[in-house]
C-alpha cells in the first residue's frame, strides 16, 4: 500500500481520511500544525476531511517529540536491509563491542548516501541547466546549486501489508475459509518498545 508523505517542519507524516477520535493526532491542512483531539482543548466537531487528516504514521524531524500511539516511520536513509546487514557485520566481526560496530556500519552507510546522493534525475536537471547556460549563466548556476544542495526527501511510503483474521464465522473454526480477514499495514517493535511501520520509502 503506497501512501503519499506530507512534510512539515516538525514531522514527515502519513495521513488518511479515517475518523479522528479522542486521543488521535491529526494534521491541520490550513496551518500544517499537528494536534491531538481532546488534549489541550483541541476539539473538532463536524470536521471537514479536506481540512483535517488523521495521522497514521510519522517520523519526527528536528528533535520533535514522538506522537504517542502513532506508529513511527523507519529512519531516513537507513532503509531496506541495512540494519540487518549491520547486525550481521557486527556479529561476524567478533568485536567485543558489537553495538559500536553496528552503529559504525550504519553511520558509514549514511555518510556515503550523503556524499553520493545525486541521482539520474539530478543529472537530467543539470543537463537542462547546461542547455540554458547561454541565457543567464549566473542564474542557471545558482538554481542548479540550490537544487543539488536540497536534502533528498521521499515522496511516498509503501507499507508492507499483512493479512489478519478479524472474525471467525463459527461454521468451521479450523477452516480458514470460514474466517473474515483484513489487510493491515505491518508493524514491528524496535528496541525501545516503539511500534514502527514496515515498508520502504519511495523517492
Amino acid at each position: 500500500m503506497k501512501k503519499e508523505l506530507i512534510k512539515t517542519p516538525e514531522y514527515l507524516l502519513v495521513v488518511d481520511d479515517s475518523e479522528i477520535k479522542e486521543g488521535d493526532y491529526y494534521l491541520s491542512k490550513i496551518s500544517d500544525d499537528v494536534f491531538r483531539r481532546g488534549i489541550g482543548g483541541h476539539w473538532i466537531e463536524n470536521y471537514d476531511k479536506k481540512m483535517y487528516h488523521k495521522i497514521i504514521a510519522h517520523l519526527p524531524l528536528n528533535n520533535s517529540p514522538i506522537l504517542e500511539g502513532v506508529p513511527l516511520l523507519p529512519l531516513l536513509k537507513v532503509e531496506d536491509d541495512v540494519f540487518t546487514d549491520a547486525q550481521e557485520y557486527a556479529i561476524e566481526s567478533g568485536s567485543p563491542n558489537k553495538e559500536a560496530r553496528r552503529k559504525g556500519y550504519v553511520d558509514g552507510y549514511n555518510k556515503a548516501i550523503e556524499k553520493y546522493k545525486f541521482t539520474e534525475e539530478d543529472a537530467k536537471y543539470l543537463f537542462e541547466c547546461g542547455r540554458n547556460f547561454q541565457i543567464n549563466a549566473d542564474i542557471t548556476f545558482t538554481v542548479a546549486r540550490e537544487h543539488l544542495s536540497q536534502p533528498k526527501i521521499p515522496t511516498h511510503f509503501e507499507f508492507e501489508i499483512e493479512r489478519k483474521s478479524v472474525l471467525n464465522l463459527g461454521i468451521e473454526p479450523f477452516n480458514p475459509n470460514t474466517h473474515v480477514y483484513t489487510n493491515e499495514p505491518k508493524t514491528t517493535t524496535n528496541s525501545q518498545g516503539q511500534e514502527v511501520a514496515c515498508g520502504k520509502y519511495i523517492y
